[in-house]
């Protein structure tokens, strides 16, 4: 379906704004496409050579302790004071302070292995082992230890690769000396590879220590100066080399399941990716890749926020700039198309004098609209002596409709009315033939005063309404009515507040829920008990009445049936097809929609103690006069 613009002005703002608007958008939106792309693209790149630069470092470190490892491999002085002169120890101090020989040649060893340490500061540690578990160690520690080989955490698998290098993480509780400094429960990584002879046979093993801290100290440099910034190293199999354990919090070792979106992701290496934080939930940006020289994997994550900062930056300031331009060409397509529209406002401004209450009012129209000025455009002036002859005929059929729909809705009201007449009767004549037969003389003249009391209110005329006092005034000489024929198995309470009873409600609103609720009620052994209450509300200006019974309860079809022709009773002015016999509640329905309109209320539910409880309600000033 076309649109159509309420008003010439409105439609040329429209069009011009939106040519301008477009034109506007699909530039801003190509240049800040083209820009985003951009810084995204540098970001991705920066945070790769990030990567790249801490691989490199953490390369140089491992290649400088394996060359550290091949100088003791390839040394013959080391292979030949190893060979002759390195004893069992079960106690260091004790052998070579027993053997001046061996004392001196392994002070010297050990010299040269820290001429070694010293003129490269590779590694914290070197260690010798031969294959019975003899071994001498320089570094932190200087002396000669017999340890069980077997026990080492590398032993298998550095035999297993025969000459080749294996790195390890390694706590410094596993080391089997402690360190010159004290701290033998801070980590190290160890490298360790087989040295062999001349004839290629295993002659045992060496292994060179470098401080965790040392070694990741470039990372550590990197995360102080970063606070967005968290690095995570991982070996060939997926242990943890950094973040240290000793240094690692508890929201740290929570992210190291992002080793984990690695691999059940799939994601390519050196490409920076999207993830959420497995704690905060917060947009993360990580790129990893992996060491060609160690096998490491290092990952390289930063918040999203921090590392697209400029890019949050540029898109405040697009969006400024073009909402300022936006405006900017509101202001003018509204200036261009006033302009252009201005005589014919002025015709409008004239035409919206008339309001419904001038129509009510049958006011002389015709006197009301004159143009500012007369005869300076010809069809303006004919189109205004056009207006005026068509509101002086919409004044008369307005007025006319008016009446005829006053005196409808009245019409309906007092035929509604009448059909609970008849079946007030019905219903009544029916309990005094049973009270015929039963015999009860006496109870039937007081039920018939009370009867000629009901039918003197029903009989005057109530289009207007009466006072809730006099409804319920009538709802108690029925009660009495059938107190006399029930005696003392019927109970009844009224608990209406006083403010309430000066409220005008229609004629026969509450009476036919009593009646309705006897029906239903009397099928339970007795006492049978009614109680009657109400509430307003002074904000909303609504009120309510609540009918409650303890018998039996509706039927669910019968319940269900009711409240489905509630709910679909939109017309009110569609009459009612009823029959007498259990018409009340669809009548007490209709007649509501027709005084109340959207402000009626009508429910009606089982009660989970048993019984039934009817409400309904409406507005406290009536919608139709």
């Amino acid at each position: 379906m076309r649109y159509r613009f309420g008003t010439l002005q409105q439609s040329l703002f429209a069009y011009y704004s939106a040519v301008f608007i477009i034109f506007s958008l699909i530039v801003a939106g190509l240049l800040y496409v083209f820009l985003a792309s951009d810084i995204r693209q540098r970001s991705e790149e920066q945070q790769r050579q990030l990567g790249v630069s801490i691989v490199s470092n953490l390369d140089q470190e491992v290649v400088k302790m394996n060359n550290f490892s091949m100088n003791i491999v390839y040394s013959n002085l080391v292979k030949e004071h190893f060979s002759h002169y390195l004893a069992p120890a079960e106690d260091s101090e004790q052998t070579m302070t027993s053997d001046p020989a061996l004392y001196k040649d392994t002070t010297t060893l050990i010299d040269v292995i820290l001429a070694i340490i010293s003129s490269s500061n590779t590694a914290k540690q070197a260690n010798i082992y031969d294959v019975n578990g003899k071994m001498l160690g320089a570094g932190a520690f200087n002396g000669q230890l017999s340890v069980d080989l077997t026990q080492r955490p590398w032993y298998k698998e550095t035999w297993e690769r025969s000459g080749w290098r294996v790195i390890q993480l390694l706590e410094g509780g596993a080391l089997p000396m402690p360190t010159g400094d004290g701290k033998s429960d801070q980590p190290y990584i160890s490298l360790t590879r087989v040295y062999k002879d001349g004839n290629y046979v295993s002659q045992g093993v060496v292994e060179i220590l470098q401080d965790a801290g040392t070694l990741f100290q470039h990372l550590n440099d990197l995360q102080t100066n970063n606070d967005d910034l968290r690095i995570y190293v991982v070996d060939e199999q997926n242990t943890r080399l950094y973040p240290l354990s000793s240094d690692a919090d508890a929201s740290q070792a929570g992210h190291f399941d992002d080793v984990d979106l690695i691999q059940n992701l799939s994601f390519p290496p050196d490409t920076m990716q999207e993830i959420s934080d497995p704690l905060s939930q917060s947009k993360q940006m990580m790129t990893y890749m992996t060491s060609q020289e160690t096998g490491w994997t290092v990952i390289v994550m930063q918040s999203k926020q921090s590392l697209f900062a400029s890019l949050n930056r540029m898109a405040v300031m697009f969006i400024g700039a073009t909402l300022a331009t936006l405006m900017l060409i509101l202001i003018l397509s509204y200036l261009i198309s006033k302009r252009v529209t201005l005589p014919l406002h002025r015709l409008q401004r004239i035409i919206l004098k008339t309001g419904e209450n001038d129509l009510v009012s049958g006011q002389d129209s015709g006197q009301l609209f004159k143009l500012e000025h007369p005869g300076s455009i010809r069809e303006m002036d004919e189109l205004n002596d056009t207006f005026i002859r068509l509101n002086q005929q919409l004044v008369q059929s307005f007025q006319d409709r008016l009446a005829m729909k006053s005196q409808e809705t009245e019409a309906r009201l007092l035929a509604l009315q009448s059909q609970m007449n008849p079946h007030f009767l019905y219903n009544n004549i029916t309990n005094i033939s049973i009270m015929a037969e039963e015999g009860m003389n006496e109870q039937i003249v007081a039920f018939c005063a009370n009867i000629a009391s009901m039918l003197r209110y029903i009989s005057t005329p109530g289009k207007n309404g009466v006072p809730l006092s006099q409804e319920l005034d009538y709802c108690e000489r029925y009660l009495e009515c059938m107190k006399i024929r029930f005696e003392d198995d019927l109970h009844y309470e009224f608990h209406i507040p006083e403010e309430m009873k000066y409220i005008q409600v229609p004629m026969l609103m509450v009476q036919p829920l009593l009646e309705n609720a006897m029906k239903y009620g009397l099928g339970d052994t007795p006492p049978w008990k009614l109680n009657i209450t109400g509430d307003m509300d002074a904000v909303q200006q609504t009120w309510q009445i609540h009918v409650e019974d303890n018998g039996p309860g509706m039927e669910p079809e019968a319940l269900a049936k009711i409240m489905h022709y509630i709910e679909q009773s939109q017309e009110w002015e569609r009459m009612p097809d009823l029959e007498i016999n259990g018409m009340g509640l669809k009548n007490i329905w209709v007649r509501l929609k027709l005084w109340y309109g959207t402000a009626a209320h009508m429910q009606i539910t089982n009660k989970p103690s048993g019984g039934v409880q009817i409400t309904i309600g409406g507005s406290i000033r009536k919608e139709h006069d």
